[in-house]
């Protein structure tokens, strides 16, 4: 197992491996629902949760073959960075979608969605500094952007009424 300092991120290519098979199966899913979604009738689905579905595909596609870079490059720290953030963004994005799609359904279970996954990962942060307390500023770094995407797309859109 390859485990390296690059940047700021620590390089690991077991987790790279992990990451490509997650972004590989959430890319399907994505696929799948995409289609019911089309063949059912797009015009049903806000514009908004249908592009943030949408842009998570490339998003996830391209930090798996970035992820899969890592196996065999010498130098993996710009593949390593690059799977991050855009694995990441990929993986909220659907996180905002789903979140916004109960908002038809009931607005009050949408912002307890949001409230729950932005706390879960307030304690899922913590945890890890108190197991990795020289990795605190990653950390935080990693927990601040989660929670800038999700505001941007998931809280923000619900505050203003963006969806109905």
């Amino acid at each position: 197992m390859t485990k390296n300092k690059s940047n700021f991120f620590e390089v690991n290519s077991h987790k790279a491996a992990v990451r490509v098979t997650v972004n590989s199966i959430m890319t399907g899913g994505l696929f799948l629902i995409l289609s019911l979604i089309w063949t059912g009738g797009s015009g049903k689905f806000n514009i908004f949760i249908l592009s943030q579905l949408v842009l998570a595909v490339p998003l996830l596609y391209v930090s798996a073959l970035a992820y899969l870079k890592i196996g065999y490059s010498e130098k993996v720290a710009l593949w390593d960075t690059l799977g991050w953030f855009t694995s990441n963004i990929g993986s909220i994005l659907i996180l905002n979608a789903v979140g916004l799609m109960t908002v038809p359904i009931d607005k009050p279970i949408a912002y307890l969605y949001f409230f729950l996954i932005i706390g879960l990962m307030l304690i899922y942060s913590i945890i890890n500094m108190i197991y990795n307390p020289h990795e605190k500023a990653e950390k935080i770094f990693k927990f601040v952007f989660f929670l800038i995407v999700v505001t941007l797309g998931g809280l923000l859109p619900l505050i203003l009424g963006l969806i109905k």
